[in-house]
């Protein structure tokens, strides 16, 4: 077991195989799930029994090939303040983009259009980069309204009272979805909402990036 000081202002406990979770510090106690506990006495069974229950095509196949090289850590990021924290499992790989992983938790997910409560029905955050810096999708919980963020929108139609973020790509740019089943991005350089289809299909386009070793990222090109 590692203590390490991160990026959030905070501290992060990471376990290896082998490691007990008695022995994690009871400032990071509460981040261990019941699921998180499941999961640690065999991460690759229990990720693997993920990917067989996965409808979304390209995600499975991201996740199968990221847990084939069986390098993992469980990962407890508390930040400052407190209330900023992390949990998963990070998975390390040569063949895709590595990222951590969160098993899903208990959570009522009735609000979200119904392709994200099939998704968090499987995981809970996706982060691809390290704690405390943006480059990720988030887990269940409050997803700010785009509203919220004054910008002059432009580029596809949508009622930003309606949309909500739910990622980040490294340089801030904003993954959404709508109340009615879209998702897509907003860049905040450019002021420009681009949406790639069905929620369904956002999800598949952000795993194919990793899949192909890539960070998803608004693409510039989509406005031209």
């Amino acid at each position: 077991m590692e203590i390490t000081e991160n990026e959030g202002g905070g501290k992060t406990v990471r376990l290896f195989a082998g490691d007990r979770l008695v022995k994690v510090p009871k400032s990071h106690t509460e981040l261990i799930t019941p699921q998180i506990r499941q999961a640690f006495a065999d991460p690759t069974a229990y990720f693997r029994s993920i990917c067989e229950r996965c409808s979304f095509q390209k995600m499975a196949k991201w996740l199968k090939t990221l847990i084939a090289s069986n390098a993992w850590s469980l990962e407890l990021h508390r930040g400052d303040p407190p209330a900023n924290k992390m949990a998963g499992f990070l998975w390390d790989s040569q063949e895709v983009t590595p990222a951590l992983v969160g098993p899903p938790t208990q959570f009522d997910t009735n609000k979200y259009p119904s392709d994200l409560q099939i998704y968090f029905s499987l995981v809970n955050q996706v982060h691809w980069n390290d704690f405390g810096n943006a480059g990720g999708l988030d887990g269940v919980g409050s997803h700010p309204p785009l509203s919220q963020f004054v910008f002059d929108y432009s580029g596809h139609d949508i009622d930003v009272k309606t949309a909500s973020v739910w990622g980040w790509s490294f340089c801030g740019d904003m993954l959404i979805y709508t109340s009615d089943g879209r998702g897509g991005w907003f860049s905040h350089e450019s002021q420009e909402v681009h949406m790639l289809g069905t929620i369904r299909k956002a999800i598949n386009w952000v795993f194919a990036e990793l899949w192909a070793g890539r960070t998803p990222e608004y693409d510039y090109d989509w406005g031209r």
